[in-house]
């Protein structure tokens, strides 16, 4: 018992210290305000998405941009409802929303890159602009998004809060809501860093010559995720584009949560499919705390039966969560995210088992998406 403990120790001293060069790069993120005119396309790829469609368009169609600065491209992707009627009436109100359709699968690429991809080809503006259907911005969207892009910078990353709804389930979506501002937050101090590690296709901008500079989603494109973070590791690691984090609260894009623990676990399961094709010191990172948490899993159970081991198990605990509560204190003064502790607590708790299930799910058992059953 004595190795585990030193070992997780270890793991949670280099979790730590992580955390605290990841909150340095929060430090580093500032707010931009470049009034370059740049024409902007709003690519949306949809699927069965009736519930929500309407709603979203009114939002990206009450941008205080003028209409001739954006055009919103709706891709609906084999809808078996009516979310290409609904759009193909807004399309009679505004000269700005085109409407494309996809009939049939294309073996070689997954059906939301298809989408994009169609989305884009089809697009007139400079910078491609992706987002959600579940997925609600505010009316300055767009303006404050378009002054991020100084002449140096050729991707553009946004923030996806959770909207959380009163109700019996209330404190689940507040767990769900800080474990997203928790990955958001994280991905937003790697920009800070120099070293981008993710985004969110909910709320995502860049230049339109430097996707066809890549390529477009290229060698990614067969898998089903991975339109945003692996596409932003090409860019990262391939242009000499510089990438940015937006922390401008007008450029926050609020987004619906999953509906139940089952949806939850299999949108982390596709998050998790596709780690091994990160770079390599990212996915020696990710790998670290998986063991960290897989670790820390055995230890509770343990716990139960050999009551000698639950100082050690609860100190390596509790440093991890001080850790992790000090980062995300200072990420919650940047983005405007306030969360009580006994949430942050019980997030906390729940946090090492979660891992572990994802990233076993991700890697073995699969994921259903959009009503389709999909393999890593």
């Amino acid at each position: 018992m004595l190795s585990l403990f030193s070992i997780l120790l270890l793991l949670s001293l280099a979790y730590s210290a992580a955390l605290l060069y990841l909150r340095q790069g929060l430090s580093n993120l500032k707010y931009e305000h470049n009034r370059n005119e740049l024409s902007a396309s709003v690519i949306i790829a949809a699927r069965d998405e009736a519930a929500n469609i309407k709603a979203c368009l009114n939002c990206v169609l009450r941008q205080e941009e003028p209409p001739q600065n954006y055009e919103v491209i709706v891709i609906d992707d084999r809808s078996e409802d009516e979310t290409a009627s609904i759009v193909r009436r807004l399309t009679k109100q505004h000269n700005n929303l085109r409407l494309l359709k996809i009939e049939d699968e294309t073996a070689g690429i997954s059906p939301k890159k298809r989408a994009l991809q169609m989305g884009i080809q089809n697009s007139r503006g400079e910078i491609i602009v992706t987002t959600d259907a579940d997925c609600f911005p505010g009316p300055q969207w767009l303006n404050q998004l378009m002054q991020q892009f100084a002449p140096e910078v050729g991707l553009v990353a946004g923030y996806n809060p959770y909207i959380v709804k009163k109700g019996p389930a209330q404190t689940f979506r507040k767990i769900l809501a800080l474990d997203y501002f928790a990955m958001a937050a994280v991905a937003a101090a790697g920009a800070g860093l120099n070293f981008p590690l993710s985004c969110s296709g909910g709320n995502l901008a860049y230049r339109k010559k430097l996707y066809e500079a890549l390529g477009g989603f290229a060698n990614t494109a067969s898998m089903i995720s991975g339109d945003d973070d692996l596409f932003l590791e090409r860019v990262r690691d391939e242009t000499n584009w510089q990438i940015r984090y937006s922390v401008t609260p007008e450029t926050f894009v609020p987004t619906l949560p999953p509906e139940s623990l089952f949806e939850f676990f299999h949108q982390r399961f596709r998050y998790a499919s596709k780690g091994r094709y990160y770079a390599p010191k990212v996915v020696a990172g990710l790998l670290a705390v998986y063991l960290l948490s897989a670790g820390l899993t055995v230890g509770m159970l343990l716990c139960l039966f050999l009551p000698e081991i639950r100082l050690g198990v609860f100190s390596v605990f509790l440093l991890k969560s001080a850790a992790e509560f000090y980062f995300l204190k200072k990420a919650g003064a940047i983005f405007r995210q306030k969360f009580a502790l006994h949430i942050y607590l019980l997030t906390a708790l729940l946090h090492p088992c979660y891992i572990v299930l994802a990233v076993l799910g991700g890697q073995f058992a699969g994921f259903t998406w959009k009503g389709k059953r999909h393999r890593r």
